[in-house]
């Protein structure tokens, strides 16, 4: 890093660092996954279907865990097309599981 330093003071570039790590380490943001639920899920899980069940019944019946794994894997025909990433897993279960209280 001090070659960074010396770097920028030589040149008057500022450089900025991001540390992933810290990134990771925010908690799960259950109203950002309402949002991405909203926008991908809402067809199938918001409304009443025969076919999906509901989220309030994902999160009665089913651990983070496994909710995360199902998220993770693409599981009906609908969401074959949709990739989240691991931090937007972590939103939708947040809202998913916070259904349930």
């Amino acid at each position: 890093m001090r070659w960074l330093a010396l770097l920028a003071a030589l040149s008057g570039t500022v450089f900025l660092t991001f540390d992933l790590d810290t990134a990771r380490a925010l908690p799960p943001s259950a109203d950002n996954g309402a949002e991405l639920a909203a926008r991908w899920c809402a067809d199938c899980h918001m409304e009443k279907r025969e076919d999906a069940p509901s989220f309030q019944n994902i999160a009665a019946r089913r651990s983070a865990a496994d909710i995360r794994a199902a998220l993770a894997q693409p599981h009906a025909r609908p969401m074959g097309g949709i990739l989240l990433n691991r931090r937007e897993i972590d939103d939708v279960t947040a809202y998913i599981k916070g259904l349930a209280r």
